[in-house]
């Protein structure tokens, strides 16, 4: 059996994990894995994933500030957070400019990258396959 590498989640896991208007299937499909990365000693978590996750459940109003702080605290405590460096910024814009990556979407895989995180779930996935070594995986894509 091939060990499990590092992976890591993108925001929209987390989102729909907590969101109460997500579909039901997708829910699932993100708690499952929102589990797994609270118990994965193999799991990490990109600083900025919890910045937007914040920055999301605020502006929709899914979640009063004093638990959305509280959340985000706890997910800080429980998994190992990745910070971005000044070459994980400079990666991400790189991406941006050669690749048309969102900016945010970019650091994080450059963040990720340069953690030794070869897997990244996101519904982002798209046109991004494996950029600097990053493999994107879209978790609830049925195909």
């Amino acid at each position: 059996m091939k060990p499990e590498t590092l992976w890591a989640v993108d925001t929209n896991i987390l989102v729909y994990a907590t969101a109460p208007d997500t579909p039901a299937a997708k829910q699932k499909i993100a708690l499952d894995i929102l589990e797994r990365l609270f118990t994965s000693p193999m799991a990490r978590l990109p600083g900025q994933v919890l910045s937007e996750y914040l920055a999301v459940v605020l502006r929709k109003n899914t979640m009063l500030p004093p638990l959305a702080m509280e959340t985000v605290g706890t997910w800080a405590q429980a998994v190992s957070v990745l910070g971005a460096s000044d070459l994980a910024y400079e990666q991400a814009w790189k991406l941006s400019t050669s690749h048309q990556y969102q900016v945010w979407d970019a650091l994080i895989i450059a963040v990720c990258a340069e953690h030794g995180v070869r897997k990244l779930y996101s519904e982002d996935a798209g046109s991004m396959k494996k950029p600097l070594g990053v493999q994107v995986v879209n978790p609830f894509d049925a195909g």
